[in-house]
């Protein structure tokens, strides 16, 4: 077993295709599956099944590829550690950020990142849940800001801040709630929007409201996948719908005269990245930038519960 040996099988896996695969790497299909058959001799498993149109990981396949993965990546490292223990910050850094934080948290600290590591670059990618933590265990991430806790084989976390739940109303189209605080049996779901299923917002909201019926029954299909579409269709089409607290700082003073905040629960917001990546210098600089422009508010937990993100631990 060698180096090259699991980089072509790591390759494999990210392409699905012996033949996209082979030209991504300049070798040919067969050179490609003789080292692939060689590797699965020498292991004594089938890392792939090779029976579908994409070619997929088998179960142990998949596990096998996380551990050659962490392998292949800190080989790479080296130079990057290297520059750790130097204290260099330098180069490029490729994190993913969720679509319900991106428009909102990289204002508050890009600038102050980019005046104190000026020779660090920073690449955004608005992306799903699932998407990073995919492209963070694939090495195409460094990686991630997502709603945690989470737990996946090879990934790390740290918690960064804490985000209440707001309601927001439409004043003209429903009674005006003017309490401070509100509870959930309060609600009135029929009226709730909500973002598209398969984002981890929508998945929250559902934990914390435990509903069974939400805008089930009218004229308008909506699907949308980002908050300011939420927040303009309460505007002008009457209803309700739920914010995270990041999202409230953009409100013009007419729209925060809508809000009351939910008791209960709270959203976690985490970095995450792949362990021993050699890069642990600059995801600690950019997390200690994250945390000194948030809201002081939002820093502590104290005793609030955190809401599921409903994020399988499938690997």
């Amino acid at each position: 077993m060698n180096l090259q040996q699991l980089e072509y099988a790591l390759a494999l896996e990210k392409l699905g295709s012996f033949t996209q695969a082979a030209k991504t790497l300049h070798v040919t299909q067969p050179a490609l599956s003789l080292q692939i058959k060689n590797l699965e001799n020498e292991i004594g498993i089938s890392l792939f099944d090779r029976s579908r149109t994409n070619v997929e990981p088998t179960e142990r396949g998949l596990k096998f590829l996380l551990k050659a993965g962490e392998i292949v990546s800190a080989s790479k490292q080296l130079k990057d550690y290297a520059m750790s223990l130097g204290q260099q910050y330098t180069g490029k850094l490729k994190i993913g950020v969720i679509p319900t934080l991106s428009p909102f948290l990289i204002p508050l600290f890009l600038d102050d990142f980019n005046q104190t590591y000026q020779e660090v670059s920073i690449e955004v990618h608005e992306l799903l849940t699932e998407q990073i933590l995919q492209k963070v265990r694939l090495g195409e991430l460094d990686g991630g800001v997502i709603s945690t806790p989470i737990s996946r084989q090879g990934i790390e976390v740290r918690p960064l801040f804490y985000e209440s739940f707001f309601l927001y109303q439409n004043q003209e189209s429903n009674k005006v709630l003017a309490l401070e605080s509100l509870k959930l049996s309060n609600i009135d779901l029929g009226t709730l929007w909500l973002l598209e299923e398969g984002n981890c917002f929508r998945d929250q909201v559902n934990d914390i409201c435990s509903f069974k019926h939400v805008k089930t029954q009218t004229s308008l299909k909506y699907f949308c996948s980002n908050i300011d579409s939420l927040i303009r269709m309460v505007d002008h089409f009457g209803g309700i719908t739920i914010l995270p607290e990041l999202t409230t700082l953009s409100l013009d003073n007419d729209q925060e005269k809508s809000l009351v905040i939910l008791e209960g629960k709270i959203r976690e917001i985490g970095f995450i990245n792949r362990k021993s990546s050699g890069q642990e210098h600059l995801f600690e600089a950019l997390c200690t930038i994250i945390e000194r422009n948030v809201p002081r508010s939002m820093k502590h937990k104290d005793d609030r519960e955190v809401v599921d993100p409903g994020i399988d631990s499938n690997w």
